[in-house]
C-alpha cells in the first residue's frame, strides 16, 4: 500500500474526534438527531481547521447503511460509509471550486444532475470547496438551484474566505465558522499521533510544533512528519529546531537577556550567531515576537491564562524576565519588531538589519529615542494652528460709527475682522479729496516673511495669513514639489498665471485650453495636495478663470463717476443727457469728505460700473 500522509490518515472519523468545534459538531449533531437537515451548509474558517473533513462527516451521517435514517453517530464500517471514505461514492460529489470556476462547470456537474434521484444513497451531496472562487455567473446560475433544491440534494460549500461569497447565496445557507486550535488543543493532537506512531518526544518539543503550526490542524500534522522523517526515535526540541529552522528557547531567553543588560557586544555576538546557524531573519524576528508575547501576558497580570496556554512550569520560567520589562515597554518592542518583519521583504541586508533592530530593542536606546521623539511632539502640540474649516460665528461684532462716516465702513470693518472672509484691500481715496486721517481704518496683519526667509525647507507655517502675495511667493515652491512627482504638470503649470484669491480657492489663468483642461482635469487633485503642502494650510483648492471673467479681487477699472451719485442719476445708467442743464452753467461737484456709497459698494461686493452710448434718434 502505498504511504499515507499524516493528516489524510489521522483525518477525524467520527464528531468525537472533531477537536476544538465543539459547537459545529453540537448544532449538526441535534439536527440529525431530530431529522431538521438543512438544504445547504456554508463551512467557513482559517485553513485546515477540519471543514472538508466535517462536510465528509455529514454526508456519512446522513448516507449511513447501519440506520434507518440520518444518524449522529454513523459507524464508519458500513459500504457507504467506507466508500465516502476512499471517495468512491457516485452520490458524494466534491467539486474544486479554485480549477473549476465557469458557469459551464456548474451547469454540468451541479444544475444537470441535481434533478436525479441517488443511485446507491439516501442524499445526493455536493461539497464545493474554496467556493469562493466561483466566477459570477457560475453564483447566479447556481442561486436558484441552491434556493430550491430537490428534497434528496444537500450542498455543502467550504470556503477560507466568507466575505467573498455573495450575500445572496450566504443568506440561503446555514453558516458555522470554524476556529483556530489552540496551542493546548494542538499539542494534545500532535501527542497523540506521536504515540500512535512509536515515538517519544519532549513536552517542549511538541509545543514548538504546535506553535509553528499557528491555529492549524492540518499544518500541525504536516510539520510533525518532516520532524519525524529527522528524527531517529525521540524528539528533542533541538531537533525540531534543525527539522523547521525555528529558534530555541533558550536562544531566544538568551537574546533578551543581553538586551535587557544593555550589552552592545553581546548582543551584537547573538545576532551574528543566529545568521551564522542558517536560521531564516523573519523566522528569528517571528519567533523572537512570540517569545516576547509570552512576556507580555505574564507582565500584564494575565497570569492564568498564560498558565493555560504555557504551562505552569513555562510560566514560572518566564516570570524572572518579565519583571525586567514593563507592558508598555514590550508592547513597544513588539511594534517595532513588527516593523522590522515587514522591512525584511524589501532588504537582501539581513545582517545588518537584524543587529539594528536588536540593538534598537535595548531600554537605553528606547529611552534615547523616545527622548528625541518628546521636543517635537511637544512643539507640534504647541505651535498655533489656524483652522481653515472654521465655522463662521453666529453674529459679527459690532464696529462703531463715527459720525459722517458710511454705513458702508462699518460693514467693510466687521467683514475684514471676520475670520471666514479675507480681508479686501482699502481703494485709494480720490486725489481730489483725500480721506481725513480719523477715518482711515487702522489695520493690523501679522509680519510676512520675506522671499529671503523662506529657504527650501518648508516651515512651520508659511505664512501668518494665507493672502493672494503670499500665494504668489509660495508658487515656485509648488512648481518645484509638483516637478517631483509629474514633470509633464509642471509645465502645464508653468503656462498659468495666479489670477486672484478667493476664499480657500486659488484662481489661474490660462492663454491657451490645452493645459488648462489637462491640469484640471486628472491633475487637480496633485497641485491641490502640494499647493497645501507649500503653504502649511488645508483646504485650499484651485479654479480655472473663465474667458472673460474678471477677478472679483481685481481693481475696478478707472470710472469717471461724480462725486454725488444723486445729482447725476442719467450718466450712471447711461442714460440721455439732461436737457434740463445748460453747457454754459455745469455742475461743479462738491468735495466729497470720504468715500462714495458707489465705492464703498464696489469695493465690498466687487463688480464694474459699465457706461453705454447714448441711444440715437431713430427717424
Amino acid at each position: 500500500m502505498a504511504y499515507v500522509a499524516l493528516y489524510r490518515k489521522y483525518r477525524s472519523q467520527s464528531f468525537g474526534e472533531l477537536m476544538g468545534q465543539d459547537a459545529v459538531t453540537t448544532v449538526l449533531q441535534n439536527s440529525l438527531r431530530t431529522g431538521k437537515i438543512a438544504h445547504a451548509y456554508l463551512f467557513y474558517g482559517a485553513r485546515g481547521c477540519g471543514k472538508t473533513s466535517t462536510a465528509r462527516l455529514l454526508s456519512r451521517a446522513l448516507n449511513c447503511e447501519a440506520s434507518d435514517g440520518p444518524t449522529p453517530e454513523p459507524c464508519g464500517v458500513c459500504r457507504l460509509c467506507v466508500a465516502i471514505r476512499n471517495g468512491a461514492c457516485m452520490d458524494v460529489v466534491e467539486i474544486d471550486a479554485a480549477s473549476e470556476t465557469g458557469v459551464d462547470n456548474v451547469r454540468e456537474k451541479i444544475i444537470e444532475n441535481v434533478q436525479y434521484v441517488p443511485t446507491e444513497a439516501r442524499y445526493k451531496v455536493y461539497i464545493i470547496d474554496e467556493v469562493h472562487d466561483l466566477s459570477t455567473k457560475a453564483f447566479d446560475a447556481l442561486l436558484k438551484t441552491l434556493e430550491e433544491p430537490p428534497p434528496h440534494v444537500v450542498f455543502v460549500l467550504a470556503t477560507t474566505e466568507q466575505h467573498k461569497v455573495p450575500i445572496t447565496i450566504r443568506s440561503r445557507c446555514t453558516q458555522f465558522q470554524f476556529k483556530r486550535g489552540s496551542l493546548t488543543d494542538l499539542s494534545a493532537a500532535v501527542q497523540r499521533v506521536i504515540d500512535q506512531e512509536g515515538f517519544s518526544a519532549e513536552p517542549e518539543a511538541v509545543r514548538a510544533i504546535a506553535r509553528c503550526a499557528e491555529g492549524s490542524w492540518r499544518d500541525a500534522l504536516s510539520l510533525l512528519e518532516q520532524v519525524l522523517a529527522y528524527s531517529s526515535g525521540t524528539i528533542l526540541e533541538a531537533t525540531v529546531q534543525d527539522a523547521l529552522g525555528t529558534v530555541g528557547s533558550e536562544t531566544l531567553a538568551q537574546t533578551v537577556a543581553t538586551i535587557a543588560a544593555n550589552d552592545w557586544a553581546a548582543t551584537l555576538a547573538v545576532a551574528g550567531k543566529l545568521i551564522d546557524s542558517g536560521k531564516d531573519v523573519r523566522q528569528l524576528i517571528t519567533s523572537l515576537s512570540g517569545y516576547l508575547r509570552d512576556l507580555l501576558l505574564i507582565a500584564s497580570g494575565a497570569v492564568r491564562a498564560a498558565e493555560q496556554e504555557l504551562g505552569p512550569e513555562r510560566v514560572q520560567a518566564l516570570s524572572t524576565q518579565a519583571s525586567l520589562f514593563t507592558s508598555g515597554k514590550l508592547l513597544t518592542m513588539l511594534g517595532m519588531l513588527a516593523a522590522a518583519e515587514k522591512e525584511t521583504r524589501l532588504s537582501n541586508q539581513h545582517r545588518w538589519l537584524l543587529e539594528r533592530t536588536l540593538c534598537s530593542l535595548m531600554p537605553v536606546n528606547m529611552e534615547a529615542a523616545e527622548a528625541q521623539r518628546q521636543p517635537a511632539i511637544t512643539a507640534r502640540a504647541d505651535a498655533p494652528r489656524v483652522n481653515q474649516h472654521a465655522s463662521a460665528p453666529s453674529s459679527v461684532t459690532s464696529t462703531p460709527v463715527s459720525e459722517g462716516t458710511s454705513p458702508f465702513a462699518a460693514v467693510r470693518e466687521a467683514l475684514r475682522q471676520s475670520p471666514t472672509v479675507p480681508p479686501k484691500p482699502t481703494p485709494a481715496p480720490p486725489t481730489s479729496a483725500p480721506q481725513p486721517q480719523s477715518l482711515q481704518p487702522a489695520v493690523s496683519r501679522p509680519v510676512e516673511p520675506t522671499s529671503e526667509d523662506i529657504s527650501d525647507g518648508i516651515p512651520e507655517r508659511f505664512a501668518g495669513e494665507i493672502t493672494l502675495d503670499v500665494v504668489r511667493r509660495a508658487w515656485p515652491r509648488v512648481l518645484k514639489l509638483i516637478e517631483k512627482v509629474s514633470p509633464s504638470a509642471a509645465g502645464y503649470l508653468k503656462q498659468a498665471e495666479i489670477a486672484a484669491l478667493e476664499p480657500n480657492t486659488v484662481v489661474l489663468a490660462w492663454d491657451d485650453s490645452f493645459p488648462r483642461e489637462r491640469i484640471m482635469g486628472r491633475g487637480k487633485p496633485l497641485v491641490e495636495k502640494k499647493l497645501n503642502e507649500a503653504l502649511q494650510a488645508e483646504g485650499y483648492r484651485i479654479r480655472a478663470r473663465a474667458d472673460g471673467e474678471i477677478s472679483p479681487r481685481a481693481a475696478p477699472p478707472p470710472v469717471d463717476v461724480p462725486a454725488d451719485p444723486v445729482a447725476a442719476p442719467l450718466e450712471l445708467v447711461g442714460a440721455m443727457p439732461d436737457p434740463i442743464r445748460s453747457e454754459a452753467a455745469p455742475v461743479v461737484p462738491s468735495v466729497p469728505s470720504g468715500p462714495t456709497m458707489l465705492e464703498e459698494v464696489l469695493d465690498i461686493f466687487g463688480g464694474e460700473v459699465i457706461k453705454s452710448e447714448p441711444k440715437k434718434p431713430t427717424h
